[in-house]
């Protein structure tokens, strides 16, 4: 009975977005939209790279989220089921990502013809379409997986729901609980599809996002080679994943279910984003230390144009205090991260120093002019993406629970309340 409840409380207690949010976040899609049409117009080179930035941004930082929900599934995480769903909620935005992969077909050659030209043995594998297919079936492949991970996670309580009738007949629930065959049944089905399914995500993310380090970005330059920059890739977009999640989760707490989340899962949260502050940090110097130890030019130039030659210089140190020295500082303290504020600070600065680390990974090696482009076309392109990531955040968070419960075989239920205690509940 108390278990019943409780599942009606967590459907009762979804988010009130208010329609002023929705409202805000498609004037800047719009905005978004016109000032990169714009961008075209005046500037092509200009506009097509922000737009390749904020692609490899935000939808690294979607991608990001639910490789986090696969972890904590496939290590059998306790501690922080709200902070699970929350990175769950990150998958809404996958499809459009995908969408928004399409239209770099339009550029790729543009971006990568320079390259070729000055280096010609770079050969087909760097041939513009045949990145345009790998991207997009890797791509695909990562958004099909992330989307049914999350089907599984949600289709017990969207069933269960359905079956009581706390919520309205939607296409979405429809879809969801095509099939049914009562909560037990179910049970099983779920966690064996959640099973194979987030280790699918893990396996494939690797994959995907080393090729596209390579394809989108190291590409761009026709002389710089490195085996190690897909790894630093994958790790530093996990670690931008974790950084919008601790954004969100503040915000969720704040703005929506001040219940969701707790200041223990908070804390949690924060030493897991200071251990990949170090990690992150660790794939830098790892990248570094190889490229001067081998001494060889046709490398060494990538790294000196953008750590020592101005203005890129300026970018590349921001990155580090923004991304890495500042957060190390602050969550060394137990109690900041704990505090909604500080943590969502932290993960606001995080993501900025990531946003400048994909500007200077790509800029320098497009733009050869005296200027720095960073200025209304980079601001208003995005702001565009932006919008769009949150109209699909709010999108997911309107209609499933924030806070997950447990299926009614398990032996008991630990529900997280707020002020930060916790109470089992047997089942």
């Amino acid at each position: 009975m108390v278990l019943e409840q409780e599942r009606e409380k967590s459907w009762a207690s979804l988010p009130q977005v208010s329609p002023r949010w929705r409202r805000n976040l498609g004037a800047l899609l719009g905005f978004g939209v016109l000032i990169f049409f714009l961008a075209l117009r005046l500037d092509p080179l200009r506009g097509w790279q922000a737009y390749l930035i904020n692609f490899l941004f935000w939808g690294g930082m979607a991608q990001g989220a639910v490789v986090f929900a696969a972890i904590y599934h496939v290590v059998g995480g306790k501690w922080g089921p709200s902070v699970r769903r929350c990175g769950e909620g990150m998958v809404a935005f996958l499809p459009v990502s995908f969408a928004l992969f399409l239209p770099l077909y339009f550029t790729l050659d543009s971006f990568l013809s320079p390259a070729r030209d000055l280096n010609p043995a770079r050969g087909a594998w760097f041939d513009p379409r045949f990145i345009f297919v790998r991207g997009g079936l890797g791509l695909g492949l990562m958004t099909v997986l992330s989307l049914f991970l999350v089907y599984y996670s949600v289709r017990l309580e969207v069933g269960w729901a359905q079956e009581r009738k706390l919520r309205p007949r939607r296409w979405l629930y429809e879809w969801i609980t095509d099939g049914w065959q009562g909560e037990e049944v179910e049970s099983q089905r779920c966690q064996r599809g959640m099973d194979v399914l987030a280790a699918g995500v893990l396996l494939a993310y690797s994959v995907t996002y080393t090729f596209m380090a390579f394809d989108l970005i190291m590409s761009l330059d026709p002389f710089w080679y490195s085996s190690l920059f897909g790894g630093y890739y994958f790790i530093s977009t996990f670690y931008l994943g974790l950084a919008g999640l601790a954004v969100a989760c503040v915000l969720v707490q704040g703005r929506l279910a001040p219940s969701a989340v707790t200041p223990s899962q908070l804390s949690d949260l924060g030493r897991l984003l200071l251990g990949f502050d170090l990690t992150y940090v660790a794939m830098i110097w790892s990248q570094y230390v190889v490229i001067w130890y081998g001494n060889l030019p046709e490398e060494t130039q990538f790294i000196i144009l953008r750590v020592w030659t101005m203005p890129w210089a300026i970018f590349s140190w921001s990155v580090l205090a923004l991304s890495v020295f500042i957060p190390f500082v602050i969550f060394l303290s137990q109690q900041a991260k704990r505090v909604p504020k500080m943590v969502f600070a932290v993960g606001v600065l995080i993501a900025s120093g990531l946003w400048l680390e994909r500007y200077v990974l790509i800029v320098p090696s497009l733009w050869h002019s005296d200027s720095i482009p960073l200025g209304w076309v980079e601001i208003g392109v995005t702001a565009g993406f932006f919008g769009a990531f949150g109209l699909s955040y709010l999108f997911f968070l309107g209609r499933f629970p924030i806070v997950p419960f447990a299926p009614s075989g398990a032996q008991s239920a630990v529900l997280e309340i707020k002020g930060g205690g916790e109470r089992a509940v047997k089942v």
